[in-house]
């Protein structure tokens, strides 16, 4: 049993958002739950469907009525609660392309409802990553794109989106991650941009978003060397208290990207990061949903403890966070009108098409090839199949080195080639076997395959896939 916690006990508590798996609330969380814990972040294992995540919502306020509900809904690739289906929203990648604000905003206050409709509060998007490099290998299609203004607008969109359905949103990876080769899952990101350009090409964004309002900062775990040359801005108080709150004027939450990345030493090493946070100026830590939950928040909260108790760490700066996670919940309300769903139609002209893409009812060999998906997107269900099927092409599935994949028109969905040669490979090999194939990238762009007939889709979920095929259908 664990013992009564002090006040300023609950106050260090009150920064943690833990994950844990399943649709039950752990035995282990109750306590640190009736002691006052912050927050709780959902991951897929705890939305196995809307009727289990409500569930698991309403359990977790019945330990604390006043615990924030946070998940990492994206839309589109990145979803938490359409694992098995493929999600019903677009992606960011796709929306940009569109360049449409409205079908953004449609979009994202549509997915806001569902959200607050579970009685989840916060949602740890939009992306405003711009992607400056093509074969960036984690911010991809979770962006809305290469351009500094599309992002910038397609953001305020999402967030005017989210926010008007009473749901807070949380602008990430400040200062910006497009602008990396390196996966801060597993290493530490250098940016040397002058401050100068990388205000104007990456920063932008987020100023946009706090000047619209958002609710919540996600930091990232880069080290962006015109704001401080030594440590990641997850850890820095030169990006967070002296940039985004002294500069920016950002006064919302700041909330951390997962503590066990291997960008800031992993889990063996998430008690010490989780007390550099604090005291860059973090409100709340996010220690995602893998590994020995239990463990990682006693021992953070231990070393936390200990930090306050000698003085390491000052407690009216703890007390600060503690406010702004406690007022939180009382002043993000529904104010939006309802607004029509989103038309997969819509997406199509989004699309980058080439050649002659279009079939007629019958049947069609299919191939569904993808590398391994990030740990962002994890895996969720893609593909053609289904969709095709509907529209009326009956689809036999094969292996990319079927015998028998002349017998009927070819048709091949890939994702994300451009991160996996052996992939890559394999699609030439295809394309110089079969020439009139439809090819249909449904990834962020694989720029250096571009054959004859083609559909770049740029995302997966299967509002998307959905498009496509009615693309593919279109008379």
């Amino acid at each position: 049993m664990m013992k009564p916690l002090t006040s300023l006990d609950r106050t260090i508590l009150s920064t943690f958002s833990p994950g844990f798996g399943g649709a039950v609330v752990p035995e282990w969380i109750k306590p640190w739950l009736e002691n006052g814990l912050g927050s709780v972040t959902l991951f897929a294992s705890n939305t196995p469907n809307f009727e289990a995540a409500t569930k698991l919502i309403e359990e977790l306020r019945s330990y604390n009525p006043e615990v924030l509900v946070s998940i990492d809904e994206e839309g589109g690739d990145v979803t938490r609660l359409f694992v098995r289906e493929g999600s019903r929203y677009p992606t960011p990648a796709l929306l940009g392309q569109c360049d449409d604000e409205n079908l953004t905003y449609r979009s994202y206050f549509s997915m806001g409802t569902i959200l607050r409709e579970l009685g989840i509060d916060i949602t740890y998007a939009p992306v405003a990553d711009v992607v400056a490099f093509e074969n960036n290998p984690i911010v991809g299609v979770r962006s809305f794109g290469m351009s500094t203004d599309v992002v910038s607008r397609h953001v305020a969109a999402a967030i005017k989106g989210l926010q008007n359905a009473g749901v807070g949103a949380c602008v990430k990876h400040f200062p910006g991650h497009g602008a990396v080769l390196e996966d801060s899952h597993h290493d530490l990101p250098h940016i040397k941009m002058s401050l100068a350009d990388y205000e104007s090409q990456h920063v932008y964004p987020f100023k946009l978003a706090i000047e619209s309002g958002v609710s919540a900062v996600m930091i990232g775990h880069l080290v962006a060397e015109a704001l401080d040359a030594k440590l990641p801005a997850s850890l820095s108080s030169k990006v967070i208290r002296d940039y985004l709150r002294g500069v920016l004027k950002f006064n919302g939450l700041v909330v951390t990207d997962a503590l066990d990345m291997g960008a800031i030493g992993g889990p063996a090493k998430i008690h010490e990061s989780a007390l550099k946070a604090l005291s860059a100026g973090a409100d709340l830590l996010c220690f995602s949903g893998m590994g020995d939950q239990s463990t990682f928040v006693a021992s953070s909260f231990d070393w936390i403890k200990t930090a306050v108790d000698s003085g390491l760490l000052p407690t009216n700066s703890l007390e600060e966070s503690e406010k702004r996670i406690i007022s939180w919940r009382s002043t993000n309300k529904y104010s939006g009108l309802a607004t029509a769903a989103v038309d997969f139609k819509d997406l199509i002209h989004g699309f980058e098409i080439s050649g002659s893409v279009e079939l007629e009812p019958g049947a069609v060999n299919l191939v569904e090839i993808g590398t391994k998906p990030t740990i962002a997107a994890g895996d969720v269900s893609w593909g053609m199949h289904r969709e095709l099927r509907a529209v009326g092409i009956s689809c036999d599935i094969h292996a990319s080195d079927a015998e028998t994949l002349s017998t009927k028109k070819l048709v091949v969905a890939f994702r994300d080639a451009y991160r996996d040669a052996p992939l890559l490979a394999t699609l030439r090999r295809l394309y110089e076997r079969y020439p009139e194939a439809i090819f249909i990238d449904m990834g962020w762009p694989t720029r250096e395959f571009a054959p004859k007939n083609l559909i770049r889709a740029f995302g997966s979920s299967a509002v998307i896939a959905q498009a496509v095929a009615a693309r593919i259908r279109a008379k």
